[in-house]
């Protein structure tokens, strides 16, 4: 246990456990939802730091009982093989009430009865993506850390200053960019109350796919196409996936990858392909991720578009990290989120998503300057393992207990 964990045992936690919680009504594993990746790495990292962690989710999709001991397992199956953690945290189950028992709103069960009576009890700290969670946790006694990703219900909950001064128990706001900490302010928060934390990496990424990486290379290769590059994430339109579509127009030699997303917005820019008649675009869906480990270190590039809207300034995009430990070239819109490490001399160009058509020269370049190596960039994985789940906990650890 690290010197910070320690402290927090000693001082907070006291025997009972560190809670993890989204939002009502989110299952314990679903694919292209990056609350679940947050909830799950957060919960690993505090158990891989010496401390017991606690999840809670909703029990949807569980294919047995989840009370039971086969069903239980199954889900930690799940969670291992789809966010590729150890899942060894306590794991709650949640229930929404029989629709024959009247009509409540997704979730609503769970927040007012399920996890006052199932987790409050079991923990010490809640960190919380949900406000209301937040709130109920407070007024139980218990130590609350609210996480903002500047979501609907982020934003749209005004209530966090009347907390802060009612509840000195409410410890602390992570806040996931500058621009959100600046909007937190403007509300009445206390700085001292926010901290500012990327997304994290999970500490697996950085282990070496090279033989899966080798097949990959081998298969895309023989197709006829000299380059590869992967784009990993959600596929909706503000993330920039038409700059892509422009830039496989351009580079027809260099086949691309698109994984992950929904399956609506997969269908989406399947439909794209096809009119545009884009041969060298594939979008094979979502990959478990420690699959998709392997595809990110068999690329020439790995993408980080961004459309040009308002929100990229308080975008911070998930798989940066994740790229970065991959040691593969990274082509990113330059937005605030990535602008922080131009200086970091990383593999890593960048193009203007004002001007998207400046994404085919940024990838030109980094094809011509950054040949793939099968042991990928060493200065890109070194700089990632600062930026690992257990790394965040243990700086929101400091200041909790500075």
């Amino acid at each position: 246990m690290t010197p910070e964990a320690a402290t927090l045992s000693q001082s907070i936690l006291q025997g009972k456990k560190y809670g993890v919680f989204t939002v009502p009504g989110d299952p314990f594993v679903r694919e292209a939802r990056a609350r679940l990746i947050w909830a799950n790495n957060t919960a690993q990292a505090v158990q891989n730091l010496g401390l017991q962690a606690l999840l809670a989710a909703d029990t949807t999709g569980v294919p047995l009982k989840f009370e039971s001991m086969v069903g239980l397992s199954s889900v930690r199956r799940m969670i291992a093989d789809t966010y590729n953690v150890s899942a060894n945290y306590e794991l709650r189950g949640l229930f929404d009430i029989p629709g024959k028992f009247g009509q409540l709103e997704p979730g609503q069960w769970a927040l007012n009865y399920d996890i006052p009576r199932y987790v409050f009890p079991y923990c010490s700290v809640i960190h919380t993506r949900d406000p209301r969670v937040l709130a109920k946790a407070l007024a139980s006694g218990l130590i609350g850390i609210y996480e903002d990703h500047d979501e609907d219900h982020n934003t749209s909950f005004n209530k966090l200053p009347d907390l802060i001064e009612k509840y000195q128990n409410f410890r602390a706001i992570v806040a996931i960019t500058e621009a959100v900490k600046t909007r937190l302010v403007k509300s009445g928060i206390p700085k001292d109350r926010i901290i500012v934390l990327d997304s994290g990496v999970n500490s697996n990424s950085l282990i070496r796919q090279q033989v899966e990486a080798a097949v990959i290379r081998r298969n895309m290769l023989e197709r006829g196409f000299e380059r590869i590059v992967v784009y990993s994430g959600g596929l909706q339109i503000e993330r920039g996936i038409a700059h892509i579509m422009e830039a496989a127009r351009a580079l027809p030699k260099a086949i691309f990858l698109l994984l992950g997303g929904n399956q609506v917005d997969q269908q989406m820019w399947h439909d794209e392909v096809y009119a545009k008649g884009l041969s060298n675009v594939l979008i094979p869906g979502y990959l478990q991720q420690r699959k998709l480990l392997a595809f990110q270190q068999a690329a020439d590039v790995l993408l980080a578009t961004r459309q040009h809207d308002n929100r990229a300034a308080i975008t911070s995009p998930l798989k940066f990290f994740e790229y970065l430990a991959s040691g593969s070239p990274i082509v990113a819109a330059n937005m605030a989120a990535i602008a922080r490490y131009h200086d970091a001399a990383l593999v890593l160009t960048t193009y203007d998503p004002a001007q998207p058509e400046s994404l085919i020269p940024a990838l030109q370049s980094s094809f011509d300057t950054h040949p793939w190596k099968a042991e990928g960039y060493a200065t890109n994985i070194a700089f990632s393992r600062n930026f690992t789940w257990e790394q965040r906990q243990l700086a929101l650890f400091a200041h909790l207990i500075a």
